[in-house]
């Protein structure tokens, strides 16, 4: 009896786990796998992603040449590799998440077209405008005229937020663009109360400097996020600093690594925050741990529509976070602030510790998420 499920492949620039790899690990592992046949590529590193897709017997392959940083020569190994792997898989469609592989996939998609004049779906979430994050003008530059180049590459772009969707049709980008904002499966969360998580928390701490965590006299503030310089951590940390002048009875967590620890390590000592600002690093399935939180704070600078905020809603801990994104679609105006601003963000950050109150409206349903993706591969 032949085959009749389509072929979909699922792409991303990194395996490091953050929430462009929850969102593509959602989508292969809740897919009818009557209906389809799945292959996850994902380039640089070992990450959590691929350990995450063999515990649930998703298949993947590692991409030898792609890599997040521009690199004329590796991208073009990078395209050459796609065009290979699309040429043996014969795909029906592709998914591609992130900026890098945004590009690359298209590209390689449109030349797979070409060459063998097969059909294929080339579908594209962007999780965030690339553009908008910190980086000089003219990597700014790069990056728009590369998202604006491959969207018409591209037969349908996902935003996780209206806002986003705004920008890509402000900025005309050539393709079907619709909003399908993230969600998460609530009945699947498994929150650690309070005082367990409170307890795992303090394991992560330096012994030395734990004792704090368990008094509960004690305020804890804490954040989920990779280290990079759009999760704004340096915000939080200059908040901290602030804050900390005025009370000493707060500690703020920071649960996740990535290439910015030296620098924030450096500016907590040279702030004189080493023993009330703890980097954790890594811990699989943070989110278990929010509720032992006092206040969730996402002090990011630019976003897509975070993962870390919805569980933070879920866990029912207050929240403050910046006006970046899809966020103010998801957290009421009252606990919003500008994005790279210490003192705002201490300010909100005091007023909310001070009345611990929880509004936020609520996000799309995790099955309403999967139907409308799965829905516009059809």
């Amino acid at each position: 009896m032949a085959n009749l499920s389509k072929k979909i492949i699922y792409l991303i620039t990194q395996s490091e786990w953050g929430g462009a790899q929850e969102y593509l690990f959602n989508l292969a592992t809740n897919i009818d796998k009557n209906q389809y046949d799945c292959l996850v590529l994902s380039g640089e590193g070992n990450g959590e992603l691929f350990k995450e897709l063999n515990q649930a017997n998703v298949r993947y392959q590692k991409l030898k040449y792609t890599k997040r940083a521009v690199n004329p020569l590796f991208d073009f190994l990078a395209l050459w590799e796609l065009i290979k792997i699309f040429k043996k898989e014969r795909p029906d469609i592709i998914h591609l998440n992130s900026s890098k592989i945004g590009f690359l996939g298209s590209l390689a998609g449109q030349i797979y077209k070409l060459i063998t004049n097969n059909q294929l779906l080339i579908t594209y979430t962007a999780h965030g405008w690339v553009f908008n994050e910190p980086l000089n003008w003219l990597v700014k530059k790069l990056y728009f005229w590369i998202e604006k180049i491959s969207a018409k590459w591209k037969d349908a772009i996902i935003c996780v937020s209206e806002a986003d969707r705004q920008i890509a049709l402000k900025h005309n980008f050539k393709s079907k663009i619709v909003t399908i904002h993230n969600a998460v499966n609530y009945s699947q969360l498994n929150f650690l109360e309070k005082e367990l998580a409170r307890q795992e928390l303090i394991k992560k701490t330096p012994p030395e400097r734990s004792y704090k965590l368990q008094a509960t006299s004690y305020k804890l503030i804490g954040t989920i996020a990779n280290l990079y310089p759009t999760k704004g951590i340096n915000y939080l940390i200059g908040a901290a600093a602030l804050l900390l002048k005025e009370r000493s009875d707060l500690i703020f967590a920071v649960i996740g690594d990535g290439a910015e620890r030296q620098n924030l390590e450096s500016l907590i000592a040279n702030r004189g925050l080493t023993n009330n600002f703890f980097l954790l690093g890594s811990i699989p399935n943070a989110h278990r741990l929010l509720k032992g939180f006092d206040l969730f704070v996402l002090p990011s600078v630019k976003e897509g529509l975070p993962y870390a905020v919805l569980k933070a809603q879920a866990a029912g801990i207050p929240i403050v976070a910046t006006k970046v994104g899809g966020v103010p679609e998801i957290i009421d105006e009252q606990c919003l602030v500008e994005p790279k601003n210490p003192q705002t963000l201490a300010k909100k950050i005091k007023e909310v510790i001070n009345q611990p109150t929880l509004s936020f409206n609520h996000p799309t349903d995790f099955k309403e998420f999967l139907n409308k993706t799965f829905n516009l591969y059809h």
